[in-house]
């Protein structure tokens, strides 16, 4: 059996195009009623105030070079299998006067290495060195701060030298940890 569009169905069709199309145009006028909406209220906001823009081409100054990662990893090196010894050279100082072997902790030095590899200043920045274990006699509250230890640090820090040198001057912070009842 064929099928014939008879002139009935053509004019439904039609009238459903026509229909269907109204209804595009519609939903299409109300998406752009929506969007002049939203711009008008953006409009009315901070937004553009609130917002950070780029204007042109930002100048920066030179900052020079930096110290390359194999001179980094060579002044850890030599702190850690060099001058190691002087922590615990320093911490021996404060067992000593205190007639105690357990005395422990963690500390931090910092120091500038200029570009001759020479140490030009150091100094504690953070240091929690104590007995862990007080004498007899002494409650475990009254266990007494290493007084030695920074001074000494500081003194021998500024001993050190570094092969290979930075490229610029450098302040470096080694934090560490000495005792061995830690």
């Amino acid at each position: 059996m064929s099928h014939h569009f008879s002139s009935l169905h053509l004019s439904l069709l039609a009238a459903a195009l026509a229909l269907s199309s109204g209804c595009a145009k519609r939903q299409t006028e109300k998406q752009n009623q929506g969007e002049q909406d939203l711009f008008a209220q953006y409009q009315k906001s901070d937004y553009e105030k609130d917002m950070v823009t780029h204007d042109g081409e930002q100048e920066y100054k030179d900052e020079g070079k930096g110290v390359s990662p194999n001179v980094l990893k060579s002044i850890q090196d030599a702190v850690e299998n060099v001058y190691e010894r002087d922590f615990g050279r320093c911490l021996q100082r404060d067992m000593e006067a205190f007639e105690n072997r357990w005395i422990a902790g963690t500390f931090s030095v910092e120091f500038a290495i200029a570009t001759t590899g020479k140490v030009t200043k150091a100094r504690i920045t953070a240091m929690d060195i104590k007995e862990r274990k007080p004498p007899k006699g002494k409650k475990e509250n009254q266990a007494r701060e290493a007084k030695l230890f920074g001074p000494c640090v500081e003194e021998s820090a500024a001993k050190w030298e570094f092969d290979p040198p930075p490229e610029v001057d450098y302040v470096y912070t080694y934090s560490g940890k000495v005792g061995e009842q830690f």
